[in-house]
């Protein structure tokens, strides 16, 4: 008897982390130290691709410092566009003078494809912070 039924590709690893990515801070924490008993090296993948951009708020200035000498202004004020003005006051007063006021220009103007670009811009981020942790 065949089996005529179409292939179904699940990639688990995406599921997960975009589940990670929803998770509350605590319980993502929980499940990656869970993982990490068993299998350190998927845990450390899963946690480089759960971070969310809401979780730069929970760095320290230091840490959000670095991003400056990886990221240009515009990429840094596409990216808060959609974020708590208390972020962006944060990470803008972080910023010396002339690289806060590109990065405000950009965040506070009116782009055609701003949503796909600062989803972009936030994914960036994230992908350079993550890097930096990383090689820690």
């Amino acid at each position: 008897m065949e089996n005529n039924s179409a292939s179904v590709f699940l990639n688990g690893k995406a599921q997960i982390i975009e589940m990670l990515q929803h998770m509350p801070r605590e319980e993502r924490v929980k499940l990656l130290k869970n993982i990490k008993i068993r299998n350190p090296q998927l845990a450390e993948e899963l946690t480089q691709h759960s971070y969310t951009f809401s979780d730069i708020s929970l760095l320290s200035d230091q840490e959000l410092k670095m991003i400056f000498g990886f990221v240009t202004a515009p990429i840094v004020g596409m990216a808060l566009k959609d974020v708590e003005r208390s972020l962006q006051r944060r990470l803008l007063s972080l910023a010396d003078r002339n690289y806060a006021e590109e990065a405000y220009r950009v965040m506070t103007t009116s782009f055609p494809t701003e949503k796909r670009d600062s989803k972009r811009a936030q994914n960036k981020i994230i992908e350079i912070l993550s890097k930096i942790k990383k090689s820690r």
